[in-house]
Parts: C-alpha cells; structure tokens; sequence
C-alpha cells in the first residue's frame, strides 16, 4: 500500500511539473549565442506592446493577442538577428529573421503559458508553454 501512494505521488508531480507555466517558477529566456540575456516573467511580457493578430486556423481564439518575438529579442538588448529557435512544450521552431513579422507572436493563454503563434503560421509551427528563446546572430 506504501509503495502504491509513493507512486501515485510521484505520478502526481511529474503530471503537475509536466503542465509547465511560464511565471516566476518557469520565466521565459532569451539567449543569444548560448548566453542568457535575459529572464521574462508573465508581467513583464504583458508591459510590452501588445498585438492582436488573427488566427482563424486556431481550434480556440480567433484573436490572439501578446508581444511580438521580435519586441521580446529586442527587449533582451538583441539588435543583430539571423534565426530564432523558439523552444517549449511542442517541437521546437527555427524562423530566420525575415520570418520574424509583427503577425508573429507570443500569446499568454488562459493558463498563464506563453504560445507561439501568428496570422500566417501553420498550426505546426506552433509552439505552446515557450521557455526560451534562443538567438543566433
């Protein structure tokens, strides 16, 4: 019986641990060439400039509303952009920098995760619960 509730327990947080949320336990970062420059937590992502892009592929909101991926590097001190690895949940995302419009951005859901998405990108391409954000220049 022991044995069975350490498992159960066990389970359980790995379950809860596997749900990821992207707040001060689990902060965005953005990297530039393996170096951090910076941690971003929920409120922090809300301060910048806000878009609102149209997702009509999306299952949920038509209209997704959040940062740009470009405000956030930008934000971090980046200036010189030649791909970006967005990294989370789902398989991670290369854009080379003119791929990197203002259709496409970091939406905070209702779990208060950070969601990769965009007028023109395939569901795919995606990318829910982002943790970094990985710069190469």
């Amino acid at each position: 019986m022991r044995i069975i509730l350490i498992v159960a327990g066990l389970l359980l947080a790995i379950a809860i641990n596997a749900c990821g949320t992207t707040d001060a336990a689990g902060e965005l970062v953005v990297q530039q060439n393996e170096r951090v420059l910076q941690h971003f937590n929920l409120q922090q992502l809300r301060d910048l400039p806000q878009i609102e892009v149209p997702t009509p592929q999306s299952g949920g909101a038509q209209v997704q509303k959040g940062p740009t991926v470009r405000s956030i590097v930008n934000a971090a001190g980046v200036t010189d952009i030649a791909s970006v690895r967005v990294e989370g949940r789902d398989p991670a995302q290369t854009f080379a920098a003119a791929e990197l419009t203002d259709r496409v951005i970091l939406s905070i859901t209702k779990r208060n995760t950070v969601k990769l998405t965009g007028t023109q990108l395939p569901r795919d391409r995606w990318v829910r619960d982002v943790v970094r954000l990985a710069v190469n220049s």
